[in-house]
Order: C-alpha cells, then sequence, then structure tokens
C-alpha cells in the first residue's frame, strides 16, 4: 500500500461550497488531479492506493476524507467531476460528524472528524502502522531517488499540501517527531504532479 496525505488548506468543508472552489483562490481542482493521478493509470486503476485529503477551512473543525483502492473505491470517470461527486457525498452524507470521530459514508470512503496533525499522529502512533515509513515532500530534502534506494520503504506514506505550502510550524512539529524529508527537485510543483511523480519512483524501484 502507498498512501498520500494532501493538506487542502483553503478546502471546504460544506458540501454545496466545492464545486465553487474550481478555479477559485482555493484551487481545489488541485486535489481533483492529485486525486486522478493517484489512481488512474492507462486502462486500469491501481488497486495498492489510499489517499487522505484534509479539508482545513471549516467552521469547526477539519474533515479528513480517505479514499482507499483496496476498501472498494469507485470513481465514475477519469475527469474531475467524479472526483467531486465523491467528496461531496462524503462530506453531504456525514453532516452531523462529531469531532475525533470516523464514518464509513461508502465503499473505500471514509471521513474523520480531525486534521492533518492527529492523522499523522494516528499513522505513527497505530502499533499496525508503526513499520510504515512517513515522509514529507520539501525541496530541501533528501533526493527521493537516494532514500527511497536507501530505504527500500514498504507501504511508504506522502505528506503534500496544495498550491499552499504546509504551515512552518507543522513542519517543525513533525521533523521533531522524527519525519523524513524528501525532495523531488528544486522547482515547486504542483501536489498532483508529485503524485505522478511518486508513484512513477514507487514503480520504478520495485518493478
Amino acid at each position: 500500500m502507498r498512501t498520500f496525505i494532501i493538506k487542502a488548506r483553503k478546502g471546504t468543508t460544506r458540501w454545496e461550497l466545492v464545486r465553487s472552489q474550481i478555479g477559485s483562490r482555493a484551487h481545489f481542482e488541485v486535489i481533483a488531479h492529485a486525486v486522478i493521478n493517484a489512481f488512474f493509470i492507462s486502462n486500469g486503476f491501481r488497486d495498492d492506493v489510499e489517499v487522505y485529503i484534509v479539508l482545513d477551512s471549516s467552521e469547526d473543525f477539519p474533515r479528513t476524507i480517505k479514499l482507499s483502492s483496496s476498501a472498494g473505491l469507485s470513481l465514475a470517470g477519469f475527469h474531475e467531476a467524479a472526483v467531486l461527486d465523491v467528496i461531496e457525498t462524503a462530506l453531504k452524507d456525514s453532516q452531523g460528524l462529531q469531532k475525533n470521530t470516523t464514518m464509513d459514508v461508502a465503499p473505500g470512503v471514509q471521513i474523520s472528524g480531525f486534521g492533518l496533525e492527529k492523522l499523522v499522529g494516528s499513522l505513527l502512533g497505530d502499533d499496525s502502522l508503526e513499520n510504515r515509513p512517513v515522509y514529507l515532500l520539501e525541496p530541501k530534502g533528501e533526493d527521493i531517488r537516494t532514500m527511497l534506494l536507501e530505504d527500500q520503504p514498504i507501504n511508504p506514506v506522502f505528506i503534500l499540501s496544495d498550491h499552499l505550502a504546509l504551515p512552518k510550524k507543522s513542519v517543525k512539529g513533525f521533523k521533531r517527531h522524527g519525519l523524513k524529508t524528501i525532495s523531488l527537485g528544486k522547482k515547486m510543483l504542483f501536489a498532483a504532479q508529485c503524485v505522478v511523480l511518486l508513484n512513477y519512483e514507487l514503480d520504478r524501484l520495485l518493478y
């Protein structure tokens, strides 16, 4: 299993506003494209991928949507609308979700009432996941090819942000917990582009 965590700092938790964020300052299209690039390959759908979308723009608390191909996720097509349908449905069907609780809303779709810090903490603290290496993408991190060859990671987790960088406080906190930082190069890329390259590097290494 390979896991991508994408923090959408301006991503709304109100289902009726999701589509209005496409092409806006929130740039929700970055999230949609990242999901597409994570799961789809030519004439196929990856069965070993999960994506966490952390939606930060909320009146109460963040929401984290988990999409998992191994748990039966189904997307209606290789386009933005298919991803938006799933996200809208997850938010709409989970109205009333309490903070720090989790709800299954469809096969392969789960939503939780917490944000990035608690999610990463759960990944690091859960005994069943303790052997999963967690990487934070950062331009000044170690070159990905060097890192992957050294680690030979099994079930890696990658933390990315949308068009806005992660808060410095969060980055410092993650580093204190020993998360490794990796780089895809000196140029800043969209999260959707990073997902493509990460999948490529893992495919190249493992297959």
